[in-house]
């Protein structure tokens, strides 16, 4: 059936290949987080902008922690988080002083896939975004914009996409339905 893996929830996805700053409240969320550790438990991260929304996710992300700090402005845990690897959710359970757990299988990497004409503006409009926040480009030291596969989880990070949209471009075995749905979106925008 899969393996059993603590979920964090987070308002965004992180894919593999991508590193971003996650918050970690006290409470649940924290308990999970020193749970994970102590017990050398993969971490699982979620995306659900509301506590409704939790329960139909069905694809997650496992994360390595790289870094951490706490936020001065409210003392909050903040990790910085890298993704490794997509997941499909079979079922949630609470465990162990309310910890959330899902039983996930590991989904196969999106292909390397080589940036074809068509695509470059996914190139140019994400390197122009890297350009203008400077925080993107710390973050993603390592880029691989030749990369399609790489571009388009990006985008998936950035974009404020439905969490259902995004959820569906993720569940795809490669990149190939995330790019046309970009290049859809940058050719009409309304």
């Amino acid at each position: 059936m899969g393996q059993s893996t603590p979920i964090l929830f987070n308002d965004r996805h992180i894919l593999p290949g991508g590193r971003m700053p996650l918050r970690i409240p006290t409470g649940d969320s924290l308990d999970t987080l020193v749970f994970a550790l102590k017990h050398g438990l993969p971490l699982g991260v979620c995306m659900a902008e509301t506590q409704a929304q939790r329960s139909h996710v069905d694809i997650g992300t496992f994360i390595e922690i790289e870094d951490y700090t706490r936020s001065q402005e409210d003392g909050c845990l903040v990790i910085t988080a890298r993704g490794t690897a997509r997941f499909a959710i079979h079922a949630f359970n609470q465990q162990h002083n309310h910890i959330l757990f899902a039983s996930v299988n590991a989904l196969p990497r999106w292909p390397d896939c080589h940036v074809d004409k068509q695509s470059e503006p996914l190139v140019e409009r994400l390197q122009s975004m890297f350009e203008r926040y400077p925080e993107l480009q710390q973050m993603h030291r390592e880029t691989e914009f030749s990369n399609l596969a790489w571009l388009c989880q990006r985008w998936l990070e950035l974009l404020p996409l439905p969490t259902g949209e995004k959820q569906q471009l993720m569940a795809n075995s490669s990149c190939v339905a995330t790019r046309d749905y970009l290049l859809s979106m940058m050719q009409d925008p309304h």
